[in-house]
């Protein structure tokens, strides 16, 4: 038997977090030959299984489809069931000497009655049924040798999936890491960056309201126009304050990071979350009072898009 080595805990395999990426391939040894089974998957939002036989395998392929179905989620999963062809010459069938002792039973039964009658031709015992070994599996046997190869096949899928899951594991947690520390740069600037836009926001609504005053004559309270400007910069404060942003922004980190550790599929888990980051560090950009602001939220952009791209990959 041939197959790719799987790990002792493949049966638990479901339970971990999987890619949707993996090969797998196993070729069972039965009298009628190798039954050879391959199945390789790549990423769908559902679970997508096509199977390839010949037409003489069709009946077992409802098996395949229950054992794919009963351990996995996502994936578009493509099976290859065949008969393994030998460069070899095949073995001769080898002739049933029980069956042969009754023909020469009969023959000589027939010559004690038919003293002319002519005996049996090498084609004519070749041809008789039963005389040759019937290499062919019954229904049942192969239903078995089938169910065998799949198990096998599936374990090794699985296994493999569950490697690429920890890669991917590993480079989402870099990028999330990634966004973790330009937000670790950013945070501690953020009220200088708000001072110097309510700094701007003040001279100029000061020079506003002087070319105002110039213009109209009129001279209000010294008090009367600090409080209005106090409440313009409020105001402003308010419409670029982005410590709800930051906030949510990190309880995602910690979601995604917590998801990276559970186990079953978080896919379309980790995908809604991808969004969620999105939607944060665009209006973490659209708030921007510094140009630091920006590029902080440039690059959580890029690493974002870089997450989405292998959260695809993940079932």
């Amino acid at each position: 038997m041939q197959n790719q080595p799987a790990d002792t805990s493949t049966k638990k395999a479901a339970d971990s977090i999987q890619s949707m990426t993996g090969f797998a391939a196993v070729v069972v040894p039965t009298r009628s030959g190798g039954l050879s089974l391959e199945m390789r998957s790549v990423n769908s939002r559902f679970l997508d299984i096509q199977v390839r036989m010949p037409d003489e395998l069709r009946l077992v392929e409802a098996g395949i489809r229950e054992a794919l179905s009963a351990r996995l989620q996502r994936g578009k999963v493509e099976c290859r069931l065949n008969w393994v062809k030998d460069n070899h010459a095949p073995p001769l069938p080898r002739l049933q000497t029980s069956v042969l002792k009754q023909l020469a039973d009969l023959e000589n039964e027939v010559r004690q009655s038919l003293p002319g009658a002519g005996g049996f031709r090498v084609v004519d015992v070749l041809n008789w049924p039963g005389a040759l070994e019937d290499n062919s599996l019954t229904t049942d046997e192969l239903r078995q040798v089938v169910q065998q190869a799949t198990d096998e096949a599936l374990d090794a899928l699985i296994a493999a999936r569950r490697r690429e899951g920890a890669r991917l594991a590993t480079v989402l947690t870099e990028k999330i890491e990634g966004m973790q520390a330009v937000l670790a740069t950013l945070e501690p600037r953020l009220s200088e960056f708000l001072q110097a836009h309510a700094d701007k926001i003040t001279a100029r609504l000061q020079e506003s309201l002087s070319k105002a005053m110039e213009n109209t004559g009129t001279h209000p309270h010294l008090q009367e126009l600090h409080d209005r400007i106090r409440q313009e910069v409020s105001i402003h404060h308010v419409r670029v304050d982005v410590a709800e942003e930051l906030d949510r922004l990190k309880t995602h980190f910690i979601e995604i990071k917590r998801n990276l550790k559970s186990k079953g599929p978080v896919g379309k888990r980790l995908d809604f979350l991808t969004q969620e980051l999105n939607r944060e560090a665009n209006t973490l950009g659209s708030k921007s009072t510094a140009i630091e602001q920006t590029q902080a939220s440039i690059e959580l952009k890029v690493l974002i898009e870089q997450v989405r791209e292998q959260v695809q990959n993940l079932e």
